[in-house]
């Protein structure tokens, strides 16, 4: 395995607090965001965000199998902060999009 390096793990766990950062406002937030610029189908943000969370798990030197598991557990841990947020709601569907984009990502970044 050796040594992680740090430039690669910086930017993932950057990603995911910016994650968790936006999963913890209030649909309320969320709604006033979606007036001004109009954002995509949930499904389809939860896949997108997790492809590039994925991507950059990618970049770690971890067989992708356990990257994978990670992925789809910090997706879990997400799912399940948002019901601190008002207004807002777990879903187990939000959760298979992340792990579908978590395993898109991968696939992207160690394609070969």
């Amino acid at each position: 395995m050796g040594k992680l390096p740090w430039k690669n793990l910086i930017p993932v766990m950057a990603f995911y607090a910016l994650i968790l950062s936006v999963s913890a406002l209030p649909a309320y937030r969320i709604q006033k965001i979606d007036s001004r610029f109009h954002l995509p189908n949930d499904k389809v943000m939860h896949l997108s965000v997790y492809t590039v969370f994925g991507y950059l798990l990618g970049g770690l030197p971890y067989p992708s199998a356990v990257l994978g598991m990670t992925g789809s557990l910090l997706g879990a841990i997400d799912e399940q902060s948002q019901r601190f947020a008002p207004g807002r709601d777990v879903s187990v569907r939000d959760w298979f999009a992340d792990i579908l984009g978590v395993s898109l990502g991968l696939t992207l970044r160690r394609r070969r």
